[in-house]
């Protein structure tokens, strides 16, 4: 700035301050943001309550926690198998989605035989986050699992439709999914 004329340091120093407190701006969450974000941190141990007290409630001691929430318990497991699902496999399941709550547990708010296949089953693509109905619970576990696998899912809110109601999901609902893995290509 030694070398600029003199007239021309203040307006410098002006568009730099100027742009300085801009770009602080856009850093600022809205009070929106910091509100949403602050509920489903609260949802988060909500859920994990709730899918403590299910399991509580149903006896059920053998699954396992991942270190985002998710609980898969194990029904069946295809031990002829030894390969995995990787990303990007297109795989074919039967399913079930259901509700935990101890008011509405067991309440059926969506299944594969409402797919309109001749199956009855529902085909996606392993780690296509976009999916409807695979969300980001499904894909954790569907990594998971094997051709011929069945388990419990019991995903958190924050994995599933989080803020965003689903036909008679409430917000900020943990799922309960029995998923059998019927194919995988």
């Amino acid at each position: 700035m030694k070398n600029l004329p003199s007239f021309f340091r203040p307006t410098l120093l002006a568009l730099a301050l100027a742009t300085g407190f801009g770009l602080s701006a856009c850093n600022k969450e809205s009070d929106y943001t910091k509100e949403l974000r602050k509920q489903e941190e609260a949802a988060k141990q909500a859920d994990d309550t709730a899918i403590q007290a299910y399991l509580k409630r149903r006896n059920i001691t053998n699954y396992t926690r991942t270190e985002s929430g998710l609980y898969l318990v194990p029904l069946a497991e295809n031990t002829s198998v030894t390969e995995k699902i990787k990303k990007g496999q297109l795989v074919t399941v039967n399913y079930v989605g259901r509700l935990i709550g101890e008011s509405n547990e067991n309440t059926v708010f969506e299944s594969s035989s409402n797919s309109r296949q001749a199956c009855g089953c529902y085909t996606f693509t392993a780690g296509n986050q976009s999916d409807p109905v695979a969300r980001a619970g499904w894909q954790e576990a569907i990594l998971l699992m094997k051709r011929g696998d069945r388990k419990i899912l019991l995903i958190p809110s924050h994995l599933a439709y989080g803020a965003q109601p689903y036909g008679i999901v409430p917000v900020f609902t943990p799922l309960l999914y029995d998923i059998e893995v019927i194919n995988v290509q």
